[in-house]
């Protein structure tokens, strides 16, 4: 399965980088948003509607690199053979950004530029009075 990006085709690149790893798997992958500095692991998983079959999965990933549980992953196409897969994770590892900048990744790529949700470190309490000096 020869991967092949139509210059029609792209709409948006963004840089992405391949992160290194110590433990790398045969197929499965981190990469970093340049733009955001947030991490994606992009790994093969069964297709959940075709179990014989594969697809392509990008988690959102905490800053230390494991995939985050909060975060609902991105699941592309689905279909691949088993016989696919080597060829198909090599092409999307070696241009990841070229990879995004299909026009079917337009959803992945704006979920991936969009910062990672912010949690409010101390949520104000209703009825709260302030307590600092000054504080009327």
């Amino acid at each position: 399965m020869e991967q092949t990006v139509d210059a029609n085709a792209v709409e948006q690149v963004i840089d992405v980088e391949v992160v290194e790893e110590r433990n790398a798997d045969a197929y499965g992958f981190t990469v970093k948003v340049l733009a955001n500095g947030l991490l994606h692991r992009i790994l093969p998983v069964r297709d959940p509607h075709q179990p014989r079959f594969w697809c392509v999965v990008v988690f959102r990933c905490s800053p230390g690199g494991v995939p985050d549980a909060s975060e609902q992953p991105w699941v592309g196409l689905g279909g691949l053979r088993r016989e696919e897969l080597k060829e198909t994770m090599s092409a999307i590892r070696a241009n990841p950004s070229s990879w995004l900048a299909e026009t079917a990744h337009g959803q992945l790529r704006d979920w991936m530029l969009a910062g990672a949700p912010v949690a409010d470190p101390a949520p104000k309490r209703q009825g709260a009075t302030p307590t600092h000096p000054g504080a009327k």
